[in-house]
Formats: structure tokens, sequence, C-alpha cells
């Protein structure tokens, strides 16, 4: 199964010998978001920003990847597609579909990854469509971070397939770094079979850059080992398109003729600064090895499940409607929610013959409000809804924020903003509604615009003395 498949738009099968023998776009994803990292000026997927915290996590760093994990996961529960040609659909589409994964005899037929289903079809008629199960992916996913966390407690995980092992220390325990990317392969085989064990590729090197990169260039059972004295040479001849920036920076430099790091080198610092902005500063540190990474432990709060189970399939847009009312009221009741407001929110469901359908959201601010936590799932629904009836409808609260309060059945904060004009905003009795008004126009304008008036000194015989503006941010 491991050498019929063909990996997503940009990224090799696993039998191709590296990026020394193939051109340079060849064995890389196309845009930072597939490497699953961000850099400085665009936080997000790295996990946090990178340069606040280098002193923190392990600075040697073993990359784990399995490409295509999701469609190798679907070839492992339906072997006998395995000789067939198959593509996996993108998940949260409904009118336009589009190919996620193909097979290697789908990519032979001109099957590519962001194609229509209708052109797919007609480039290979024989083709096995298989619709997306999320729920049956990130649970492959959590088992595997549960397996390698007893290996080594530093583990940050990047995208389905893909994850970081801080190795410091390691070496007593388990000898060479070969002996330990064996000793990580060999805990694989306890969560999936072998076919998948055999195709995941390996990579050894200061830094989570370096790791990825030795990882993405290596082969299936031929891991690459980078030491720190030979990260400089091994990055001159790796593609412009392994950095974690910005897709549009890739663009421009390679229509600049850049395609190397070895040629991103010989420009100077200000030059790639006033050109590409913070994106080229990371760059070069990068392609020079000057910045080192360390993969730091991934913590993921432990989240509050619900779920309403319907006894006969649903696709009534209604009745979910109601459904995952029902189902925020049971999980803002839960105990372990008590005290603490939710910024995190994801809803999913078990659909009619098979497969799932997730979608989260992050709420603009921190709430236990329910119609403000449904409003936007409600939102996401409509864009993206199951493609067919469900069947166990699931919710899931991700992410926590402060300590929530409970307005009180005679809050005077609930009052029309005449009866709440005399209130001494001082004392903290600001109207919800001005304060909702102050937080759209810091939004908008980075700062707040309103400011009160405040006695200074009344009695003052100068009128300017008496008063005084402070600025009005509650």
């Amino acid at each position: 199964m491991a050498k019929s498949l063909a990996s997503a738009q940009g990224v090799p099968t696993h039998h191709d010998r590296g990026w020394a023998q193939n051109s340079p776009n060849d064995w890389l994803p196309t845009t930072t978001a597939d490497i699953g990292w961000v850099t400085d000026s665009k936080p997000a997927s790295y996990s946090d920003a990178v340069s606040s915290r280098r002193s923190t996590g392990s600075r040697r760093a073993l990359c784990l990847w399995l490409p295509t994990f999701e469609l190798r996961l679907e070839l492992v529960r339906s072997p006998e597609l395995d000789s067939t040609s198959v593509a996996l659909l993108s998940p949260g589409e409904s009118a336009r579909r589009t190919i996620w994964q193909v097979s290697e005899r789908a990519h032979a037929s001109g099957v590519r990854p962001g194609q229509l289903v209708s052109q797919a079809v007609s480039l290979c008629t024989s083709l096995t469509l298989l619709e997306p199960d999320p729920a049956h992916y990130d649970a492959a996913v959590d088992t595997m971070l549960e397996v390698l966390t007893e290996l080594t407690p530093i583990v940050e995980p990047a995208g389905r397939g893909r994850v970081f092992l801080g190795m410091d220390g390691l070496e007593r325990l388990f000898g060479s770094p070969r002996h330990q990317i064996d000793r990580a392969l060999r805990s694989l085989f306890r969560v999936f079979p072998s076919p998948l064990v055999a195709a995941t590729r390996a990579g050894l090197a200061p830094g989570k850059f370096g790791a990825w990169v030795a990882a993405a260039s290596a082969r299936s059972g031929s891991p690459i080992i980078i030491p720190e004295e030979r990260l400089g040479n091994f990055f001159a001849r790796c593609p412009v398109r392994a950095l974690p920036v910005d897709p549009l920076v890739i663009s421009r430099l390679e229509r600049l003729g850049i395609h190397t790091l070895g040629e991103l080198r010989r420009f100077p610092e200000p030059a790639l600064v006033a050109q590409f902005g913070e994106d080229g500063k990371n760059a070069l540190a990068w392609s020079t090895a000057r910045r080192i990474d360390p993969v730091r432990p991934w913590h993921r709060p432990r989240p509050i499940r619900v779920s309403l189970e319907f006894p006969n399939p649903v696709g009534m847009v209604g009745t979910l409607h109601g459904a995952l009312d029902r189902l925020v009221e049971r999980a803002l009741s839960r105990p372990a929610r008590r005290g603490r407001s939710v910024t995190g929110v994801r809803m999913g469901a078990h659909l009619e013959g098979g497969g799932s359908w997730f979608v989260e959201t992050v709420l603009r601010e921190p709430t236990s409000d329910r119609e403000r936590i449904v409003a936007p799932l409600r939102a996401k629904m409509e864009l993206s809804p199951p493609s067919k009836a469900v069947e166990t409808l699931l919710l899931e609260l991700t992410d926590f924020g402060v300590a929530s309060t409970q307005t009180g059945l005679f809050d005077r904060k609930n009052e029309s903003g005449r009866a709440t004009s005399e209130l001494d905003f001082d004392q903290g009795e600001v109207p919800a509604n001005l304060r909702d008004a102050v937080k759209e126009l810091k939004l908008r304008l980075g700062h707040s615009p309103l400011y009160r008036v405040v006695e200074v000194d009344p009695w003052s015989r100068i009128p300017e003395r008496r008063h005084a503006l402070l600025s009005f941010d509650p």
C-alpha cells in the first residue's frame, strides 16, 4: 500500500530520492499552511511566534512526516482500493467539490489536488472518490501523540501526519541519533500498521526548520541526520519553497530568479528587508542557519465534549440548529466549564452511511453567552453544511479564556442609556452596549477614541484646571 500513494500537490512519493535529483519545486508543499508553521510576522501554526522565546524548548528536533496521511488511513480501512485509482475529496465544501489527495495511479492519469471533481472524473473514469472523515483522522493523530510522548515529553504537532520531537538529552537513554530515530519509528507500530510506518520519512537536525527540510528530502526507511556544522551547506541547495514564509514572497523570489537558499544568501539583509519586510529578514536567517527554532512542549487544554444521537438521521437545518442550542447549554453547564469563558468551539457530526463532518471557530472575545457561541457555528453550517444526513451531533469547547462573570438579575448595565447616564464610570458601572462599542472602535482604530471628563479642582478660578480629559477604555 505504501507504494501506491502519491503525495499532495508539490509533495513527492516515498520513492523519490530527495531534492538533489529533483527540480527545486518537486518535493515540498506549495504553501506555508501545508507546512504548518508561520513566521514571526504572521503568528499561528508553528504554534506561537518563534522569536519571543528562543531559550525554551529542545534545540535538536526530529521531524516525522507521513505524506498523504489522511488518504493512507482510508486505504488501511479499505485495502481493496489499494490497487485502484483513489482520490480523497476536500473537506468543508458543498457546491464545487475539489480533489484533496490522490493515489499514485490517479496521479499518473492526470488527476491533481485542487481539481474539480468533474475534471478529475473526465481524466480518470475509474476514479474512486472518498468522503473525508476528520474524526477518524484526528483520533489517529491523538493516539500517535500519546505514544510519542512516552519517548520524549517535548512533542509539537504541525498538522496531521507531521510532528516534531525534542531530542535533547536522549543520547544516554537511546544511544546514537540513528538509534533514537529507530526507537521513534518502532513506537509507531503500536498504533499504525506496518505499511504506514514504512512510508514515514524522518529527519533529525538542529531546529524545526532543519528537521522539516531533512524529512522532506528523505526517503522512506532512510532518515537524514544533519549535524549542526553541516546545516548551512545542507540548506544551500534547498529550494526557496522550503521557507515557512508568505507564499507571495516565495512567488516573488522565484520571479526574480532566486530558486535556492544558496542564491538567497548572496543578497544583503537590508535589501531583503526593503523588498519583503520581516519575511525577508526571517528568510535570510533560516537560509544561513542563524535561526534555530526549538521544539516546544505542546499543551492542549482538555476539551469539554457533548453529543446528541438522533433516533433517525436528520437532514433539516432547523432541527440541527435546535440540537446545537441544546448541546451548547449542556456544555456550558458542565462543572469543568464553570468559572471559565469560552474562546474556541468545534462542532461535528457522524454522518449516515459513514464519514464525519466538522467545523470550528474562534470567538471574537471570550464569552459564556449561548447566543454568542451558537451564532458563528450556525454561520459555518450555512457555508459548509454536512454532505449527508446526521446521525450524531457533536460539540467541543476547545479553548478557554479568563473567568466569566454572570450578570445579576437587577444589574444596571442592562438598563437603557438614559437610566445609565448618571453612572460613575470610575466605579466600573459601564453599560454593556458602550463597552462593546469601544471594543469595536479599538479593533478598527487600534486605540479607544473616547474620553471622559474628570473633576480635578472644581474650586479653581482658572476654568482649565477644574476638569481634565482622560482616555476612556473600559
